[in-house]
């Protein structure tokens, strides 16, 4: 699978980012977000963390970041309404934002159908990031074709995350993929300037998010109170993941769409 590497951040003097995950249910979108999330926070970035996905509980995004601001219990009207106010506020404040909305019919939806969303936020100096995450299936292609055929939310910032995670065949993901890679849908978005991605698999994936550990902790031999003792060899594993596998997925995104961090680590790195 083709790749550009880029660079993998952007300084603090950037756009204000705000990165929302769509796709099929359990196709990986917590995972993805949650690693964007890490990866730039340990940068510095002003990143803040909305979970509007209340149906995922036990691996929701709030079991990683404590910081992070969960919607309120209600109906999907309460939940555009609360996103509504997070928006708001990004416009108001200036930072990046990472949203996570879950699968399905969702409030984002609801929302998307009332504004123009892209629209509205650009106009007001936000740049809206869909990342749309793809397992092997063609089914799974069937999101990122209702948004690009409705325009609902088809913002020019579109990242196609490929899911190794979700390759149960023991096959290359160069084979994998190739027919959605092939898709027209997939196509017409690259066409119109979207990024394809490709996301590694990490076997033990489980084993860090029931634990609601951080890659890092994971890899530092860190321990979550009331489980059991983790494997030194899912250890070393999430070691390879995080600190030799996922820059590359870091590097391949545009540092334009990323949240910022402080110029003194663009300069480190």
């Amino acid at each position: 699978m083709s790749k550009t590497t880029k660079a993998t951040v952007q300084t603090d003097s950037g756009q204000p980012i705000l990165l929302i995950a769509v796709g099929r249910q359990r196709v990986g979108k917590t995972v993805v977000l949650n690693a964007l999330a890490q990866h730039y926070q340990e940068r510095g970035a002003d990143l803040r963390i909305w979970n509007a996905d209340l149906l995922n509980q036990t691996h929701s995004i709030s079991k990683f970041h404590t910081d992070a601001l969960i919607a309120p219990p209600g109906n999907f009207e309460d939940t555009k309404a609360w996103i509504e106010e997070r928006l708001q506020d990004q416009i108001a404040n200036r930072y990046d934002a990472i949203l996570d909305v879950g699968g399905g019919e969702t409030a984002l939806n609801r929302l998307a159908e009332e504004v123009q969303l892209v629209e509205t936020m650009e106009l007001h100096g936000i740049r809206p990031v869909a990342l749309h995450v793809i397992g092997p299936d063609i089914a799974d292609t069937d999101y990122l074709n209702n948004f690009l055929r409705t325009g609902l939310f088809a913002p020019a910032a579109t990242i196609l995350v490929m899911n190794e995670g979700l390759v149960t065949t023991g096959r290359s993901a160069n084979i994998a993929f190739a027919r959605v890679q092939q898709h027209p849908v997939v196509l017409d978005a690259l066409a119109k300037g979207a990024d394809i991605a490709l996301l590694p698999a990490l076997g033990c994936m489980g084993q860090v998010t029931d634990r609601g550990l951080t890659f890092s902790a994971m890899a530092r031999a860190e321990q979550a109170p009331g489980h059991e003792k983790t494997s030194l060899f899912d250890q070393a594993r999430v070691g390879r993941w995080w600190n030799v596998q996922m820059p590359e997925f870091f590097g391949s995104l545009r540092p334009e769409w990323m949240p910022r961090v402080p110029a003194a680590v663009e300069a480190a790195e």
